[in-house]
């Protein structure tokens, strides 16, 4: 979950020259308190570690590894903007190049499984489906390799059980929908093949989810106190020129104006603590499964179990922290604004 995911090694060596290997994962965006061009690398150096779409992260690498000034303003006022566009125009392309193959494959080829599954899964995977996992799809169903048929041994009903409490109780809708699914279909198959895929492939797209929900509440929380913080410091320049009941008018202007500061700053601090919650219900379920998996002993991977749920429910809680740091950030900047 919320791990540096980059294409390729042009990627990896842009990124190699301004991150630093092993920092925490999300770089702390302080509009309007830092000054301007440090705030605003804060900003993109996260956008190049977390954003859940390649083309923004090596977009915002780009920007961060340029050699010219203005590389980083330009990339927010209208970069950003626009890779994220491109970033939805290569999805739509791509959901339609995925939907013409499961049309025309056969009902049993590995294509039409891949595809399949391709619809289904994160903005990079869909890429990573169409430029690669397609070609290999095609190499298996030419060659044969592709199991039609591979038996599944008989779920305990241990396992049936537990994934029935996953479809009620995970935090994720992805995971959820994908466990109900699986009982719902109720076959032996059904069950192996959430624990063989389906349970993970919902994990991912909760975690993307959860990247973009972030993502935008940046986005729309930066631009909305810089709006404001604008109009509230040319109230007060206007305040300054003038004198009399004129000056005791645009008072009150210039106090309505950083209340509107802190007004906004204020729920961008409430937003920011709904995520550290929804991070901290994903940390607490992956650490519960965890626990689960050590004393499993039915014959599912309980060791890939284990280790995944580790990581994941590390990763959730070095969410929790970020986020609340987030919150208390933009708390401040409210209160800083509501004493003006």
């Amino acid at each position: 979950m919320l791990k540096v995911r980059h294409r390729g090694r042009v990627v990896a060596a842009l990124l190699a020259s301004v991150l630093t290997i092993g920092a925490t994962q999300f770089a702390a965006v302080t509009p309007a308190v830092a000054a301007a061009t440090q705030a605003d690398r804060e900003r993109v150096q996260w956008r190049a570690m977390s954003d859940g779409r390649w083309e923004v992260r090596t977009a915002a690498a780009v920007a961060l590894n340029s050699t010219e000034d203005d590389a980083i303003s330009r990339f927010l006022q209208t970069g950003l903007a626009a890779v994220i566009n491109r970033a939805a125009a290569f999805e739509r392309a791509n959901i339609a190049e995925i939907n013409y193959w499961l049309r025309i494959s056969p009902a049993d080829s590995a294509v039409r499984l891949g595809s399949a599954r391709a619809l289904r899964a994160t903005h990079d995977e869909k890429d990573e489906f169409v430029r690669t996992g397609l070609a290999i799809a095609q190499e298996l169903d030419a060659s044969g390799q592709h199991e039609h048929d591979e038996e599944v041994a008989e779920q305990a009903q241990e396992d049936r059980d537990f994934v029935a409490s996953i479809a009620g109780t995970d935090p994720g809708p992805q995971v959820r929908a994908a466990a109900a699914a699986a009982i719902a279909a109720g076959e032996d198959a059904d069950i192996a093949d959430f624990f063989r895929y389906y349970w993970a492939a919902g994990a991912r797209l909760d975690d993307e989810a959860y990247r973009l929900a972030i993502s935008d509440l940046d986005l729309r929380g930066t631009a909305a106190l810089t709006r404001l913080r604008n109009a509230a410091l040319a109230a007060e320049a206007a305040e300054a020129e003038a004198s009399g009941e004129a000056a005791e008018k645009l008072h009150a202007e210039t106090v309505a104006a950083w209340h509107a500061v802190s007004v906004a700053a204020t729920g961008t601090s409430v937003d920011w603590a709904a995520e550290r919650d929804r991070a901290a219900a994903q940390a607490a379920k992956w650490a519960s499964v965890a626990a689960y998996a050590e004393g499993a002993t039915t014959e599912q991977d309980w060791a890939g179990v284990l280790d995944r749920a580790g990581n994941n429910a590390a990763a959730w809680q070095d969410a929790v922290r970020w986020a609340e740091e987030q919150a208390a950030m933009w708390a401040r900047l409210a209160e800083e604004a509501g004493g003006r």
